[in-house]
């Protein structure tokens, strides 16, 4: 049905068009990749890191989709905080999170959660980027701060409400009588309750048409969720099911569990005693005292310090994770790890969440002890810091853009907005369009699409209404409160001669806004055509 994940990721570079952003993303999953994807479509550029098959950090030229922006639309901090922090961070090379957190702007917890929208919102974004071209490279550059996204709620999500329509119809096609099943054995994302109805209707194999009617949604919706439960392997065409081999009801070979993430063996110089190895275990074990002590879920004082180390390990080399100096002794150092593991251990936590995150630490703070109880694992790591502070001395500060990587100016929405108005008054509908378009491409928010649509039609009045009654329909149910959508349906209607139409988006422009005598006089205007 769809390329293998090994066929996907054998082209280092393409288009969207002929490899889907859901299918990269599931490839990458499966291939468990270390990488960095980068999209680029027109001005717009994305690059997305990912960790073992898992997207951990990005950053884009969108403006909107910076951390500092989505936090002021989101109502989490001031304009005015906004821009002396991001002033302090461009002075002082001190990350933006990072600084919010030092003025008490927002607290570790929040900001994470803040973290995670942002991230989610800028990637779901990436399911429309269609004609996008993308690279993937080798090299992956540790973020400041890092979220995990689970891919596969991702893929659902962004199938299901993002990704064009035309696009899911163009890459997953099939016969009216082809059949589909459950995959057994697969484990999936989370199911909102409509997805799980169309999910439980495959336990019946049906056609595509049965699947409609047994789960009681329409083409647009079924066809999605189809294709993403195909994609993410838990549905196929029934007779591919039935081929696959059968899960044994006893297996003959037992099951092994997951080997631990093991540091690597620590052999103590002379003075220290014995021969011995330090791994998670010996880290568990120690920690073993705190299993009677109450769960930290719920005190914001270990909970804030707990996701701000989350967030800031994977930038931190083995000396400043376990905050010991350079020239530290093995005393210190095993002291200095047995601490952490022991305030940081799994067993003080009981949400899985927050479970999952200690237990993340804890395999870090295990591999940085490895790593400097080793000679010459050591060595190379100061030798690498030294190369650090030469470079920083040498080349001073870094400049904002070669913070940013991506070579582009921060792209906002609002300027091309602005400047398309400006031309819309100007009665240069072209130009405005052109602009529209720049603002939609950006942020796709109901009322950019709506003034788009408008510029549209003033460019050629008379052949573009049908194609704008259409993008003006996706306008308001994507939002029903867009005033000036309705408005703009009311006069392109009228353009029409489809008066009884224009009529009611009138009245319901004048619904959202009573104080906007103009619609009363056309509502009665109508109103009169409709009589005739």
């Amino acid at each position: 049905m769809f390329l293998t994940p090994g066929q996907v990721l054998k082209q280092r570079d393409g288009t969207l068009a002929e490899t889907p952003f859901p299918l990269l993303l599931h490839a990458l999953a499966i291939e468990e990749r270390t990488c960095t994807l980068e999209l680029k479509v027109r001005q717009r550029e994305k690059r997305i890191t990912f960790e073992d098959g898992a997207p951990v950090a990005f950053v884009s030229n969108l403006l909107h989709e910076t951390l500092g922006k989505f936090l002021v639309e989101k109502g989490k901090l001031s304009e005015t905080d906004y821009q002396k922090a991001l002033a302090e961070s461009v002075q002082t090379d001190v990350p933006m999170s990072g600084l919010l957190v030092q003025k008490g702007l927002i607290s570790p917890f929040d900001l994470y959660k803040q973290m995670q929208a942002n991230m989610a919102m800028s990637l779901l974004d990436c399911f429309r980027w269609t004609d996008a071209r993308y690279r993937l490279i080798a090299d992956t550059e540790t973020p400041d701060t890092s979220v995990r996204m689970n891919t596969a709620q991702l893929i659902l999500t962004g199938v299901a409400n993002v990704m064009p329509f035309d696009e899911v119809a163009t890459h997953f096609t099939f016969t009216d009588d082809r059949r589909f099943a459950q995959v057994p054995g697969v484990e999936g994302p989370k199911l909102s309750s409509k997805d799980a109805r169309l999910f439980q209707a495959l336990r019946h194999r049906p056609t595509f048409p049965e699947l409609m009617t047994r789960s009681g949604l329409d083409t647009d919706s079924t066809l999605r969720r189809l294709y993403a439960f195909c994609l993410l392997g838990l549905a196929d065409f029934a007779e591919e099911v039935d081929q696959r081999p059968q899960p044994a009801a006893a297996p003959a070979v037992a099951v092994q569990a997951p080997a631990p993430v093991l540091a690597p063996a620590f052999t103590p110089p002379p003075g220290m005693g014995g021969v011995e190895t330090v791994d998670l275990a010996t880290a568990l074990a120690q920690a073993e005292a705190s299993k009677g002590l109450p769960y930290s879920d719920d005190d914001e004082a270990v909970k804030n310090a707990l996701l701000s180390t989350f967030m800031s390990h994977r930038s931190q080399d083995p000396f400043d994770l376990l905050a010991v100096p350079e020239n530290v002794q093995p005393v210190a150092l095993r002291k200095a790890f047995l601490g952490l593991a022991d305030k940081y251990s799994p067993l003080r936590f009981q949400t899985a969440d927050l479970k999952e995150k200690a237990e993340a630490l804890l395999a870090a703070y295990a591999r940085a002890y490895g790593a400097l109880s080793e000679v010459e694992q050591a060595a190379l790591w100061r030798k690498r810091r030294a190369a650090a502070r030469e470079k920083k001395v040498g080349t001073g500060r870094p400049t904002t853009a070669e913070q940013f990587r991506i070579r582009t100016d921060l792209l906002d929405a609002r300027t091309q907005y602005d400047e398309a108005m400006k031309r819309l008054k100007a009665e240069n509908y072209a130009g405005a369009f052109e602009y529209f378009e720049y603002a939609c491409d950006i942020d796709q928010k109901p009322i950019y699409k709506a003034y788009r649509a408008w510029a549209r039609y003033l460019m050629k009045p008379e052949s573009h209404g049908k194609l704008v009654l259409q993008e003006l329909a996706e306008v308001t149910k994507q939002e029903a409160g867009c005033e000036e959508a309705w408005f703009f349906t009311g006069e392109v209607s009228r353009g029409e001669g489809l008066w009884t139409q224009a009529e009611d988006a009138y009245r319901k422009a004048f619904k959202l806004n009573p104080k906007n005598r103009q619609y009363v006089d056309l509502i009665q205007e109508t109103m009169k055509r409709v009589k005739r």
